[in-house]
């Protein structure tokens, strides 16, 4: 539906009903005071798309988005324009003072949204992968992997893994009960788990030095296997093991990473030292600190302190107007996030376009893809996403000038 541009005009109509009463008329209360209705009549610049439009205060601040993203049958058809209305209160239903507004706005054709990668995350895949926040305890339960968790936002799930690759199969019931019930008894041990053979897999941890070992035993206490760390190393928090092989799967983390690794025992061999056992990685699923990040050469980078910020605002020509001489606008773009997830606005804080959903988001920063292209890296403490917005200059702006609201 296309209109061409023939006027743009506002009407403030307030009305008050008066009615008789017994007694004498009060001073009204906010929940009877008259209502006011601010009719705005716009022309639709010829562009199909959404339409988001605003009232600004007389200094030029946002103080009430009336529509974000909406069609144009949000609109009443008027000829040759559309139809709207504002109460005269700002986005928290407050009413606003007396005084000049305006009402300006776009509409916003084709713009393209895709995802393009993820960093800082293993776990995270796809738009369908939760957003693993940390991994707190490993069981093993009728052979199957079972992984506690804790995601962005908070909530606690219990994945059931894949034992070859660490892919999520399922959220599953949590486990009750103790992980290991003969930690106990094991000295200087940290977790444990049963292995095969009556044998038994435990981490230990070597008093004072901070460096943790993995050793199976046997029943007679003789160490069949071990597995050392150096201090560099993320060191070993939670084990379980096969009862049906030699396999263990091990929790890890030091400051700079967490990880899930899975090993598969491949041979063992004797030397002048002893015996060796030589061990194949099923998988290895990584979660890096990311307390900040910046941006370096177009890539996130994990920071421990105040991060670089990219340009917070960007200015892009927009789609020339033909019913404005064929000028072309410009728009000051920004990166806004909320409860909802993130999107695209101006800088004066116009919604444009949504851009994910993702919960939880703590920040995001921008950087030019090209004339017309944006790419958005959001965070939400789990993983870094990034998006990639283009065909940025389908827009067109429109204003409907100034106001007075009585």
């Amino acid at each position: 539906m296309r209109f061409a541009i023939l006027f743009c005009s506002i009407f403030a109509v307030a009305s008050l009903q008066a009615q008789e009463s017994p007694t004498p008329a009060s001073s009204p209360s906010p929940s009877t005071a008259p209502a006011r209705h601010v009719s705005l009549r716009f022309a639709l610049p010829p562009l199909d798309g959404t339409i988001s439009l605003g009232i600004y205060n007389q200094s030029g601040k946002l103080v009430r988005v009336l529509h974000r993203e909406d069609a144009i049958s949000d609109f009443t058809p008027g000829h040759d324009a559309l139809e709207t209305e504002w109460d005269g209160t700002d986005d928290t239903g407050n009413p606003l003072p007396n005084g000049k507004y305006s009402a300006r706005g776009f509409v916003v054709g084709d713009l393209k949204v895709e995802g393009i990668n993820y960093f800082f995350n293993d776990w995270v895949t796809d738009e369908n992968s939760p957003h693993v926040f940390r991994c707190t305890q490993l069981w093993m339960r009728d052979g199957e992997l079972l992984v506690d968790a804790e995601l962005a936002g908070g909530r606690k799930v219990t994945f059931v893994c894949d034992r070859t690759s660490g892919a999520i199969r399922n959220e599953t019931a949590a486990v009750s009960g103790q992980h290991c019930a003969r930690l106990a008894v094991l000295p200087n041990a940290v977790d444990c788990a049963q292995g095969m053979d009556d044998t038994i897999w435990l981490i230990d941890s070597k008093e004072g030095s901070g460096v943790r070992q993995v050793r199976q035993m046997a029943r007679n206490q003789e160490v069949v296997r071990q597995l050392d760390y150096v201090a560099d190393d993320p060191q070993p928090q939670h084990i379980e093991a096969s009862t049906t092989g030699d396999e263990i799967f091990l929790l890890e983390g030091n400051d700079l990473v967490e990880r899930l690794r899975g090993l598969r025992l491949l041979r063992t061999t004797d030397d002048a030292e002893g015996a060796v056992s030589d061990w194949k990685s099923l998988f290895d699923k990584k979660i890096i600190a990311h307390r900040n990040f910046a941006l370096e050469n177009g890539k996130p980078v994990a920071v421990s302190g105040t991060a670089q910020t990219s340009p917070g605002k960007f200015s892009q020509k927009l789609r020339p107007d033909p019913l404005q001489h064929d000028q072309a606008g410009k728009v000051e773009l920004a990166i806004g996030i909320d409860a909802d997830g993130s999107y695209l606005k101006a800088a004066d804080g116009l919604p444009l376009r949504t851009i994910s959903d993702t919960p939880n988001l703590s920040r995001s920063l921008a950087a030019r893809h090209n004339d017309d292209a944006l790419d958005i890296y959001q965070d939400d403490g789990a993983v870094v996403e990034q998006f990639r917005v283009s065909n940025l200059a389908e827009m067109i702006a429109f204003d409907c000038g100034d106001f007075e609201l009585k």
